[in-house]
């Protein structure tokens, strides 16, 4: 199963995403997976939904790392390692993938108004 597949997978089994869940809530869960192949290593960042206490935003991370261990588990791709304490990230890795795949998949809540994904540095301008 290749990366991309995989990801949409567990995108339809999570929770849709919010658009507006950044600025509408007090907490917003966010899923950041790493995948690592072939030596590279690529981070995505997604908002999955907003709440408005940190421990439902918490427990629906639970839920939806539950739905992956569960996809994992009917054969799409085995557990590596034990699930860390928090109970919202783990790392798997992905069946059939060739190269080797890894994918560590992280439900993290953030206050609405904070959105974790890294920025880009400006262009520098070619103008003089």
């Amino acid at each position: 199963m290749s990366k991309s597949a995989l990801l949409v997978l567990l995108a339809l089994l999570c929770a849709p995403v919010a658009t507006s869940a950044q600025t509408a809530s007090g907490w917003v869960l966010w899923e950041k997976n790493m995948v690592a192949k072939a030596g590279a290593e690529t981070v995505t960042w997604e908002p999955m939904d907003g709440f408005e206490s940190i421990a439902e935003c918490r427990q629906i991370g639970q839920q939806l790392l539950q739905y992956a261990l569960d996809y994992m588990k009917s054969g799409a791709g085995k557990l590596l390692g034990p699930v860390r304490p928090d109970g919202r990230s783990a790392m798997f890795e992905v069946a059939n993938a060739k190269p080797r795949q890894t994918v560590d998949t992280r439900y993290l809540c953030f206050p609405g108004t904070l959105d974790p994904r890294p920025r880009q540095a400006p262009v520098p301008s070619t103008r003089r």
